[in-house]
């Protein structure tokens, strides 16, 4: 491990300590800016340090986590929220701030650990698909990614674009509540076009060596399906994307300067910020409908952002959990364990978990979100909270290591398409072992290059297998 890492490491855990020490106690609200504000500094001038001013070394799983897991609890602080002074009392504050502040720091200790020898890319296998082959690759996954959906409109493309600008959740290709083999499709679809925004990276980093016909049709491709997950309303989807295509535009860009990363930065902040904005606005009642305005949109206030009050949804927990309720222990990574396997190949499988956050928050009829530190503290407490995010800090380690050697775009898609497992692992952690998934297979693929491409003994084999 880098000594440069673990001092800005304890530098940043100090600094996370010092932050809960100077808190307010007048209002929940004064309370989540004030520790907004000592979050940001104490992340950012650790960050920045660790970087020593090479912004794009910190495009890696660890900082992922940890603005991810920052934008869905602390961003929405920089703006009015006077709903939460009504909800919440300044005690229920401060203990969704403690296990908040566990989870940074668990991150920031856990990926100290991933120790041992210096894994690289290379190590796995390394492919470098020609122009022409991740040209094709983009175009399969594009058709295979969307076929779904055209089957649930018969084929009928004006029928699916107006389907994409319905409200949420109320397209043909929705998916039902129990699962089956049409769901399972749905799901593989959708896991295959996480894939795409990767490819497209890689693309557009390297686009000099593809024609302008095949840039047009990636840049199509692209936009199309940007579009969908913006019009979809779930602004997760539509985060992911974006921050896939970049992260792997700026991975494999072979002249990358800091100007140019600091650029695509603050642009990604801005889209992210302006999406997160306008999905809410709309996602329950259509993106057609939201721009003909002939719709009212009960419940929004145009004035603030709103992300999911996820710390206020915490605060409550800790209200609950264990005095109320009794911690769910190991059935909440039992569930996160099996959430992969298909229901039709396990008809037994649980529905759900015996006690969900909108079970325990008495709401019904809604799926609430809480982010992995509202359900491990549904799982153990502090404890359960502090040690999921040490094996989420640990798993970035380890992770990261293959960040190191990205000579192919192949291992730049493997990398990369580890992002999306860290994002959504934030949102919440049962869907980890699902979001693994692409991971799994581009890994699987090298794996098997790299067998099929092993040198007869005494003959000299070339280090990257080029197909």
């Amino acid at each position: 491990m880098s000594r440069s890492r673990v001092s800005t490491t304890i530098a940043m855990c100090v600094g996370l300590a010092a932050t809960y020490l100077v808190l307010p106690n007048d209002s929940p609200t004064a309370i989540y800016f004030a520790t907004a504000i000592g979050v940001i500094a104490v992340l950012g001038g650790g960050l920045f340090f660790e970087s020593r001013g090479r912004l794009q070394t910190l495009i890696r799983t660890d900082v992922i986590m940890l603005v991810a897991l920052y934008g869905l609890t602390l961003v929405e602080f920089f703006f009015p929220q006077e709903l939460v002074d009504e909800r919440l009392d300044p005690q229920s504050a401060t203990q969704s701030v403690e296990a908040l502040l566990l989870g940074f720091a668990g991150i920031l200790l856990g990926r100290n650990f991933a120790s041992g020898r210096r894994q690289t890319a290379t190590d796995v296998g390394s492919v470098q698909l020609s122009p022409n082959s991740l040209f094709l690759l983009f175009v399969i996954t594009f058709c295979l990614g969307y076929f779904y959906m055209l089957v649930a409109v018969n084929f009928n493309l004006a029928e699916l674009i107006r389907e994409m600008l319905g409200p949420r959740f109320s397209q043909a290709w929705s998916r039902g509540t129990l699962g089956g083999w049409r769901d399972l499709l749905g799901t593989l679809s959708d896991l295959l076009l996480y894939i795409l925004p990767v490819t497209a990276g890689c693309i557009f980093a390297d686009r000099h060596r593809y024609s302008l016909p095949q840039l047009v049709i990636v840049a199509a491709g692209l936009s199309f399906t940007l579009f969908s997950g913006f019009a979809g309303g779930t602004r997760n989807v539509f985060v992911i994307y974006f921050v896939l295509f970049v992260g792997a535009y700026i991975m494999f860009h072979s002249k990358m300067s800091w100007k140019r990363v600091t650029l695509l930065l603050g642009v990604t902040g801005s889209v992210l910020g302006l999406s997160s904005y306008y999905m809410l606005q709309f996602r329950n009642v259509g993106l057609e409908a939201y721009i003909a305005g002939d719709t009212d949109i009960k419940g929004f206030d145009k004035g603030t952002l709103f992300i999911d009050n996820n710390l206020p949804v915490i605060g409550m927990l800790t209200d609950i959990f264990p005095d109320r309720i009794p911690y769910l222990g190991s059935e909440m990574a039992t569930w996160a364990l099996s959430h992969p396997i298909p229901r039709v190949l396990w008809p037994g499988k649980p529905t759900k978990l015996s006690v969900e956050v909108a079970d325990a928050l008495g709401v019904r009829g809604a799926s609430i979100a809480s982010t992995f530190v509202g359900e491990s503290y549904m799982m153990g407490g502090y404890a359960a909270v502090f040690g999921v995010a040490l094996l989420f800090g640990w798993l970035a380690g380890w992770w990261d290591r293959f960040g190191h050697d990205l000579r192919s775009n192949v291992n730049v898609a493997l990398y990369v398409s580890g992002f999306f497992a860290a994002m959504l692992s934030m949102r919440s952690m049962l869907w980890t072992t699902t979001a693994m998934l692409p991971t799994i297979a581009i890994w699987l693929y090298l794996k098997s290059r790299k067998i099929a491409a092993r040198p007869e003994i005494g003959r000299p084999a070339d280090r990257r297998t080029r197909i």
